[in-house]
C-alpha cells in the first residue's frame, strides 16, 4: 500500500507532466511548484491561520495596534534590498 507521501508524489508528478503536456513553457520550476501548493494546501493550513487570527485578535484586545502598512512596506523594501 503506498504511503500517502508517494501518493502526494505521483499525483504531483501527473501535474508536472499535465503541464509539460499543455506547453507550459514559460512556467518556470518554482512557479509550477507554486502553483501546486496553491491547489493542495496542507491539511494543517486552515489550523494554522485560524491559530494566527486569533493571535492577532488577541493582541489588538491588549492594546498592539501592529504597525501601519507604509511603515511595514518601507522596511519590507528596505530588507529585501539589503
Amino acid at each position: 500500500m503506498p504511503t500517502p507521501l508517494l501518493e502526494e508524489l505521483r499525483a504531483f508528478h501527473r501535474f508536472l507532466s499535465e503541464k509539460v503536456r499543455a506547453s507550459a513553457a514559460d512556467l518556470s520550476p518554482e512557479e509550477a511548484l507554486d502553483e501546486w501548493r496553491q491547489q493542495h494546501p496542507p491539511a494543517d493550513a486552515p489550523d494554522e491561520d485560524a491559530a494566527a487570527v486569533r493571535e492577532a485578535l488577541d493582541d489588538m484586545a491588549k492594546g498592539d495596534r501592529g504597525m501601519p502598512f507604509d511603515q511595514f512596506d518601507r522596511e519590507f523594501l528596505r530588507a529585501a534590498s539589503s
